[in-house]
């Protein structure tokens, strides 16, 4: 069987790399063979105050695993993904086997440039809504990939931008969770770790009902700019297990969302921070899903604002993060 060449594992592993990260930690690892990328967990990467469970890190590798099959196919091969595929490896998250060469297709090739170019955008979004049945676009793409997507409006929108306040409020009152926020924000554009200066807000922010993580700027505090017409469309993307199968199909759902936002001329920005408190966590699930599902993530989807977007956040290099099978 034809396999692809090492260049394209590798540009494979480099569009993995600009999937997103809790704190831009890029916690991932792979290890390619022929025909074969193995996608770890990379362990020297946990946010024990965080993400004490890892879930957010295994959801951010399920953003990495989508990113990297959708660079495989549209560089024209087809793809057999495993998840979980060695219970007594718990690190060996998924593989991708390249089963056959195959013309690329048309909206691989356009989601993948989309991958390439996306990124958080923190900004308060145009007034103007997005169109109801964009919205439905995003959702039905993302519960293809085995999560759950609801757009939150109404009383549930409400109850979960309280849960993003009161998560706020606790965090800022943690000092540990406040010194392991600093490690990893505020760094240099040229840095290759974490959340550079330029892409964290200026101020910890509110859009109206809508809290935006303060990555370390203030303790507590959130100045209130827009409305939450600027905040724009809030998705929540769920699952109805809340296992690691679950939080890697989260992380995959998650991807596809942001990277249609992205072809749709969409800003996007994943939120998290009501969801790294039991509390607030909690909250959301009785009061959002009735206990049906578990919440993993929130997602802002707006018009971006008139002005020049700000820089992409710096990633690792892929001969960092890449190893041989045979080099254990």
């Amino acid at each position: 069987m034809q396999h692809p060449g090492g260049n394209t594992l590798r540009e494979a592993v480099a569009l993995a790399s600009r999937a997103p990260s809790l704190f831009n930690v890029q916690p991932w690892r792979w290890r390619a063979g022929a025909g074969v990328l193995e996608l770890r967990m990379d362990r020297s990467r946990v946010l024990p105050e965080t993400d004490p469970t890892g879930r957010e890190l295994v959801i951010s590798n399920g953003a990495a695993l989508h990113h990297a099959v959708l660079a495989l196919r549209a560089l024209g091969w087809q793809v057999r993904v495993e998840r979980i595929p060695d219970p007594a490896e718990p690190d060996l998250l998924a593989t991708i086997e390249v089963v056959a060469a195959a013309e690329p297709g048309g909206t691989d090739v356009a989601l993948a440039g989309a991958a390439c170019e996306r990124h958080a955008d923190r900004r308060q979004y145009r007034p103007e809504p997005v169109p109801g049945e964009l919205l439905g676009d995003l959702v039905r793409a993302g519960r293809e990939s085995g999560a759950d997507v609801l757009v939150v409006e109404g009383e549930q929108r409400h109850a979960l931008a309280q849960a993003f306040i009161k998560a706020a409020v606790m965090h800022g009152a943690s000092e540990r969770y406040r010194a392991e926020l600093a490690a990893w924000t505020g760094l240099t554009v040229e840095a290759a770790e974490g959340m550079p200066e330029s892409s964290s807000p200026v101020h910890g922010q509110r859009y109206g009902d809508v809290v935006v993580r303060d990555y370390g700027r203030v303790p507590v505090a959130h100045e209130e700019v827009g409305s939450p017409a600027t905040a724009g469309s809030l998705l929540l993307v769920s699952t109805r297990a809340d296992d690691v199968r679950a939080h890697l199909a989260a992380g995959e759902a998650t991807s596809v969302v942001l990277c249609r936002a992205e072809l749709a001329g969409l800003a996007s920005c994943p939120l998290s921070e009501a969801f790294e408190v039991v509390e607030t966590r909690d909250h959301v699930r009785r009061t959002v899903l009735h206990g049906q599902q578990y919440p993993q993530l929130a997602i802002r989807v707006g018009w971006p604002p008139r002005t020049e977007r700000p820089p992409r956040t710096p990633r690792r290099e892929v001969r960092e993060m890449l190893r041989e099978l045979a080099d254990r």
